[in-house]
């Protein structure tokens, strides 16, 4: 494919991903049009960067080869690095879009110019890409504009927007430094905060990209280990809750914590060496009817 200047640069880091790559890139490729895929190989040893190639007649995509990679957050980043693009959006292996992605972002990019994160809807999906449930922040059911605290209020409870259903300007994301090495499964929570802080956040509910649940995914991993999980799903909370109003604050802050101790069972759960549940139930039952309502229970997988 002969490519021309981009509006929007997919960042992908592949490692091994043979088994749903091509459905992954077929889902770009049937919407190309202004779009172009960088894709880092981390030296993949069952044949991704081939099957990759496989698409360079279909779409303006750059396959580079990383071996020495420390793994996907660096891939991601060193693809940032190669944008040509003034917008960037991120696309795992595992993950694939829906038809009218590529036009609802260009839509919102118009609709709504002054913010750095424009997200929307996504579905959960089975290894067979069968859809078993939703994935999208508690913003509502209409397109809008949303006000930067209750952005971060809603961002802070609950890291509910995946990781392929959001766009930000690829200079915003370069000044930012990217996603956070040191948080390799709650880097793109800490960015979706650091982008709101920046300039606020436009929201559509309409569910355009399919976020795949299976036990190999590489972020499955980290939550094996709770007192590691544990950490990352508390450095977010700490950086960000100083930027909600003081008289939000505290609830704020209670609410976060009450679901960093959600996704710890949950995670125990699934591992097999669960948890007590009383920890969660203690700061849920402290919080009161009026502040349960932010909270959604995602399936053990997702956490």
């Amino acid at each position: 494919m002969t490519p021309s200047k981009p509006w929007l640069s997919v960042l992908m880091p592949v490692f091994n991903g043979a088994v749903t790559l091509a459905e992954s890139l077929s889902s770009v490729a049937v919407q190309s049009d202004g779009v172009e895929v960088i894709l880092i190989d981390q030296a993949s040893a069952d044949g991704s960067a081939e099957i990759a190639k496989q698409f360079e007649a279909h779409l303006d995509i750059k396959v580079i080869t990383n071996p020495k990679s420390t793994g996907w957050i660096e891939n991601t980043n060193l693809a940032m690095q190669y944008s040509r693009a003034p917008y960037s959006t991120y696309l795992h292996q595992d993950d694939f879009w829906y038809p009218g992605r590529v036009a609802l972002l260009s839509h919102m990019k118009s609709a709504y110019p002054d913010v750095e994160l424009w997200a929307h809807g996504a579905d959960y999906v089975d290894p067979q890409s069968q859809v078993i449930g939703r994935f999208s922040p508690p913003l509502g059911r209409q397109e809008r504009l949303v006000e930067r605290q209750e952005a971060l209020h809603k961002m802070l409870v609950q890291d509910t927007l995946a990781l392929p259903a959001a766009m930000f300007r690829t200079e915003t994301l370069r000044k930012l430094g990217g996603l956070d090495a040191s948080l390799a499964m709650t880097a793109d929570w800490d960015l979706w905060l650091k982008l709101i802080r920046e300039g606020g956040l436009a929201w559509s509910p309409e569910r355009k990209v399919a976020f795949r649940l299976h036990a190999g995914a590489q972020t499955f991993a980290i939550t094996r280990d709770g007192n590691t999980y544990d950490k990352q799903l508390g450095v977010p909370i700490a950086r960000h809750i100083e930027a909600v109003n003081l008289p939000q604050q505290k609830r704020t802050e209670k609410q976060a914590q009450a679901s960093r101790r959600l996704n710890l069972w949950l995670a125990s759960k699934y591992h097999g060496h669960e948890l007590s549940i009383r920890d969660f139930l203690k700061h849920f039952i402290a919080l009161g009817p009026l502040q349960w309502a932010p909270f959604r229970i995602p399936p053990p997988e997702a956490v």
